[in-house]
């Protein structure tokens, strides 16, 4: 434990931690944020992956959000050409198809697992960043400075995503720093020659946001616009001196999205009400939970997709199971159920690729008291 006499900040905070591991000859470093739960094989399996190949620099480990474990946090960064980065799979159901360890641009600071060597060699990470895209900046360095980064989804942590620096001032900041480090970002670690393609995209970024910013009324985030191009206009840190097509994480980054194109994250395993052939339901993930007032509950089933697949639907309460239906099309139906929490679970995927649809989904429902003609 190192006493650093007060609150560092995020990037300064960690830097104390691991210029501790690497004075004291770490082989390896995991950074972890306070909000987060390990599995018990996570490290090991970490571990195992760097042993097995000396040019892995760094591993992003499989994030799961920490009270939805069936629901992606972060396999992984992607990056697009502005500098702006996201969780790969921030939102989509756990599956095998994320199974597979793959390149990535980074991985997110919540939980990034790094060689102490390729640290030394690639540096810490940048303190004046204070927070945010300060982990994507430190593992496009490790790629530069020759190593490689794969996902590691073996290694799994539930992280409590977006707990901190979410409302009021501190989501103004939260904001500020995004836009100012991904300016730094692009301006420190592009490779030369990508100017004539990264200008108009950013040209076309800003416009972007600063337009919506002012049709929604958040002007505020106009001078947070303002205030990163001056920063970053005298931004004076070493550049990348490397050819684009030396570059070697360059084919990581993205032309199309510029920015995170956003998916629905559900509460309890509920998305937003919708309108599917006449009825309004809820999409679910594979599962969800519901407060029963008490008494008999009126279920309508939907499936949208009955040519994909059956929605198979269980309805429990605890380790009982009070009934289960298999539906191709469409079902009503009454369950009998205590009052109290009841849950919903499924064994169906209905995935973006498939449906086009803003989520993965397991089944679409409705349910109503059955003394009440109003949404429970």
């Amino acid at each position: 434990i190192c006493e650093c006499g007060g609150n560092l900040g995020w990037s300064r905070g960690n830097n104390v931690g691991i210029q501790r591991a690497l004075d004291v000859g770490a082989d390896y470093i995991f950074l972890l944020n306070n909000d987060t739960e390990t599995d018990a094989k996570a490290i090991e399996r970490l571990v195992e992956v760097a042993e097995a190949d000396a040019t892995i620099g760094a591993l992003a480990p499989k994030l799961v959000l920490f009270d939805q474990r069936q629901i992606l946090n972060s396999v992984g960064l992607d990056c697009s050409i502005v500098g702006a980065c996201w969780d790969r799979g921030l939102g989509r159901l756990d599956d095998a198809r994320w199974g597979d360890p793959v390149p990535t641009a980074g991985a997110c600071g919540a939980a990034a697992f790094f060689r102490a060597d390729a640290i030394r060699k690639a540096g810490l990470l940048p303190e004046d960043f204070e927070i945010y895209l300060d982990d994507l900046d430190l593992c496009l360095r490790i790629w530069s400075a020759g190593y490689r980064m794969e996902t590691c989804p073996s290694a799994v942590i539930a992280h409590k995503f977006s707990a901190t620096m979410g409302t009021g001032s501190r989501a103004h900041h939260k904001y500020f720093l995004n836009t100012r480090n991904r300016f730094r970002v692009a301006s420190r670690n592009w490779p030369r020659g990508v100017t004539g393609k990264v200008l108009p995209a950013m040209l076309k970024g800003e416009l972007r946001a600063i337009g919506r910013s002012v049709l929604d009324g958040e002007i505020w985030k106009t001078s947070a616009h303002i205030r990163s191009w001056l920063q970053a206009m005298g931004d004076s840190s070493k550049k990348n001196a490397t050819n684009v097509a030396d570059c070697p994480f360059w084919p990581l980054v993205k032309d199309d999205p510029l920015f995170f194109p956003g998916v629905p994250l559900p509460e309890s395993g509920w998305y937003p009400e919708t309108e599917v052939k006449g009825e309004r339901v809820h999409p679910i993930s594979t599962r969800a939970q519901y407060e029963n007032p008490g008494g008999p509950l009126r279920m309508n089933i939907v499936n949208c997709y009955p040519d994909l697949s059956a929605v198979e639907l269980r309805i429990m309460c605890g380790d009982a199971c009070l009934a289960a239906h298999t539906v191709q099309d469409r079902l009503e139906t009454t369950v009998e159920a205590p009052e109290g929490e009841i849950t919903l679970e499924t064994d169906s995927r209905f995935f973006v690729e498939d449906t086009g649809e803003a989520a993965d989904y397991g089944a679409w429902l409705r349910i109503d008291p059955a003394n009440s003609s109003g949404m429970g």
